[in-house]
């Protein structure tokens, strides 16, 4: 007997799961103004779901990467998934500020004169090192990422996954405008947005599978 999740499609969950959540979330700001801002504040619930949705992504992303490796054929589409999870997972949990107190991954803590020069540098040689490494890597194998892109964008979960990055990255984009827009607690439409995004993402590499 075919699961629901297989009988409805990739995008008909996503959108569920969104039309759910979303409407949660809706009726508790619109009910009680302060609990509606405090799911939303930063590393609150609606942050850390985010979080869940997106690193659970990179897992199974990690996982279709190792069977793609194992099955020789090529893998270069889920490391690049399993580094953007990891990138927006560190930057929505303020990893750095976790760690050392303070925000390493920003351009302020390696030009300020109050941090040591030696830290310093040890830092930008972190934050940018593997990063460099890994994009050159990927510029030699754009061509593998291109054509597992494009297949991916004719599949239904790929659609999926396309929709919730490009959300992403128009929250992201637009982030100030969205905060500044009224009726909402502060940064709420920003997360909210945010945690749609996060959704379409894990539900389009979950039914990769």
């Amino acid at each position: 007997m075919p699961s629901r999740s297989r009988r409805l499609g990739c995008r008909a969950v996503a959108f569920l799961a969104t039309l759910v959540t979303v409407g949660i979330v809706m009726v508790v700001a619109l009910r009680d103004w302060k609990l509606g801002g405090w799911l939303v504040i930063e590393n609150g619930i609606v942050e850390w779901l985010q979080v869940i949705l997106m690193g659970t992504a990179g897992i199974l992303a990690a996982r279709q990467g190792l069977a793609a490796k194992r099955r020789g054929e090529p893998f270069v589409f889920e490391v690049a998934v399993v580094a953007a999870m990891t990138m927006i997972c560190i930057g929505e949990v303020d990893l750095d500020r976790v760690l050392f107190g303070t925000k390493v991954i920003h351009t302020r803590f390696f030009v300020s004169p109050k941090h040591p020069l030696g830290w310093r540098l040890l830092a930008a040689l972190v934050v940018v090192g593997p990063p460099t490494v890994f994009g050159i890597w990927l510029l030699v194998h754009i061509r593998e990422l291109w054509r597992a892109s494009l297949r991916g964008l004719f599949e239904p979960w790929g659609q999926t996954a396309t929709f919730g990055i490009a959300l992403f990255m128009f929250v992201q984009m637009f982030e100030r405008r969205i905060d500044r827009l009224p009726w909402q607690p502060p940064y709420f439409f920003e997360e909210v947005l945010e945690l749609v995004a996060a959704i379409n993402m894990f539900v389009g590499l979950a039914a990769r599978q």
